[in-house]
């Protein structure tokens, strides 16, 4: 039990009480096509992946633990979904053997997993990326970058990118 409240402090609890009120909290910005953070914060937590469940979760190894993480910004296709496999092989590919995880004010979701916004381990956002490249819809609901997740989407969308948007 003692690992677990550990791993969970590790993996964003203690990141949540530094932050205070939001004020300092980094923003996403582009810069070269890639979506990555305005500023550096030691929220980040560096895990290695060891499955891609789909294009929206994956599980991750962190201190000898194992948990699944669902990516907190975006709802990628499901298994009997259009895109379902373009999106699961986008995550694969870009995840690689280890990725960046930031928490924001919600932990888990209603299936027990951890929510997190996930980066490459250059600093890249995923979750913009599959929402940027037409593999997955912006989170509406909330979240620290829902904004412009939601502008990436609705762009995306407009300019018909990506299997979700341009017709496979």
């Amino acid at each position: 039990m003692l690992l677990v409240g550990a791993l969970i402090f590790i993996l964003g609890v203690g990141g949540l009480f530094a932050r205070g009120d939001g004020a300092d909290e980094p923003s996403l910005v582009q810069s070269d096509g890639a979506w990555t953070l305005d500023a550096p914060t030691e929220d980040l937590v560096t895990v290695t992946v060891d499955r891609i469940i789909d294009g929206d979760t994956l599980d991750v190894l962190s201190a000898l633990t194992a948990f699944r993480v669902r990516l907190f910004g975006i709802d990628a296709p499901e298994t009997n979904e259009p895109c379902y496999l373009e999106a699961t092989q986008r995550l694969e590919t870009l995840a690689g053997s280890s990725v960046q995880l930031l928490p924001d004010e919600r932990l888990q979701d209603p299936n027990g997993r951890e929510l997190r916004y996930v980066f490459t381990s250059d600093g890249r956002s995923i979750d913009a990326t599959l929402v940027a490249e037409g593999l997955a819809e912006a989170w509406r609901q909330d979240g620290r970058f829902r904004e412009d997740l939601v502008a990436l989407e609705d762009e995306a969308r407009a300019d018909g990118v990506g299997c979700l948007w341009g017709g496979g």
